[in-house]
């Protein structure tokens, strides 16, 4: 499909930031790295707005924005605005608590690599007291 293939192109190695992203994507049948999707549905701070589950659009917008939509009409063009906009306003926080939790990855992996290097290590050893015997 022409189109598809076009917009993977425009996004590729892009940042994409909407609300409620995957239902997108999943319409699309296509994909996009995980650390360059900004989805307003899933940030930790704008779920506590709604104590845990998926906040609504309407709500982030009303609450962090004062700017009421979905009033009347859904405008997927007004929708994307404000998402933007919500973005725009909390990046700082946002990209900051990423590269915390990329930060905790990398250790958490370097960790397991490390207890499994010394498990492996340990197994080793204990066939080679095995082999002594």
């Amino acid at each position: 499909n022409k189109l598809k293939k076009k917009l993977q192109n425009i996004i590729e190695n892009k940042i994409v930031i909407g609300h409620d992203i995957k239902h997108d994507f999943d319409v699309l049948e296509f994909s996009h790295p995980r650390h360059l999707i900004r989805d307003t549905a899933k940030y930790k701070p704008f779920k506590e707005l709604s104590k845990g589950n998926t906040p609504s659009l309407r709500r982030l917008s009303q609450h962090f924005l004062s700017v009421t939509i979905q009033d009347a009409e859904h405008d997927s063009v007004i929708d994307a605005k404000c998402a933007l906009q919500l973005y725009k306003k909390h990046r700082n926080n946002w990209e900051r608590s990423l590269k915390k939790l990329k930060k905790r990855v990398e250790k958490n992996i370097v960790t397991t690599k490390r207890v499994t290097e010394e498990s492996r290590k340990e197994a080793e050893n204990e066939l080679d007291d095995e082999d002594e015997d």
